[in-house]
């Protein structure tokens, strides 16, 4: 029943934010942030978020999933690895054709830092969420984490990843909250893959 709220949660949100970017209605929402975050920006805090959005990339992570899901085939056979290396495949590809979708323009930022993809959804806030959700949750269930540990990790990873993305002004808010969405939901469906896979070889294996 989780899961399936947290499906259901991770669409319903999908839906909204994905509607009022459409829609151009995500200004009043986005630029007062963005103005708020410009006028209080910190050396110290820019770079530590540098940091963070360089190491927490797509291209980082991904690569990093699946060694993760190598150990896991090593440790707990290659159904429970698939459920791992799944998660950042679905939400590259969900981010990338979203992103030809909407085509939207990133704030002036992205410019400097010579990111110059579309901005809705975020990928990286799409992959962190995916990912950093998928490997927590499988390695609680599988005992190698704690649940409080699991959900500390996944929940403040993906926020800072997320907030280094609107600090930097490499993105607006909707689009991070739209990548969350996204991961958030690809995570749940890994999850009830786990689920399922885990069952089956506790039984038959």
């Amino acid at each position: 029943m989780l899961l399936i709220g947290a499906s259901t949660a991770a669409i319903a949100a999908c839906a909204k934010v994905g509607e009022d970017v459409f829609n151009k209605e995500s200004g009043p929402f986005d630029e007062p942030i963005r103005k708020w975050v410009l006028a209080h920006q910190n050396p110290a805090v820019r770079n530590t978020f540098l940091v963070i959005t360089r190491v927490a990339a797509p291209s980082v992570i991904i690569p990093c999933t699946a060694a993760l899901a190598a150990w896991l085939w090593r440790q707990r056979g290659l159904s429970i690895a698939g459920a791992v290396v799944m998660s950042p495949a679905v939400s590259l590809a969900i981010f990338s054709a979203a992103k030809r979708i909407y085509r939207r323009k990133r704030p002036d930022g992205g410019a400097r830092l010579h990111e110059l993809t579309y901005a809705f959804p975020s990928g990286h806030a799409a992959a962190s969420a995916a990912v950093f959700g998928t490997a927590s949750y499988v390695l609680w269930r599988e005992g190698m984490l704690p649940r409080a540990a699991a959900e500390a990790f996944a929940g403040t990873s993906s926020f800072l990843v997320g907030a280094s993305r609107v600090y930097l002004d490499v993105h607006w808010t909707t689009d991070v909250l739209g990548g969350w969405s996204v991961g958030t939901l690809v995570a749940a469906l890994s999850a009830v893959v786990y689920e399922r896979v885990r069952s089956k070889t506790r039984v038959y294996g």
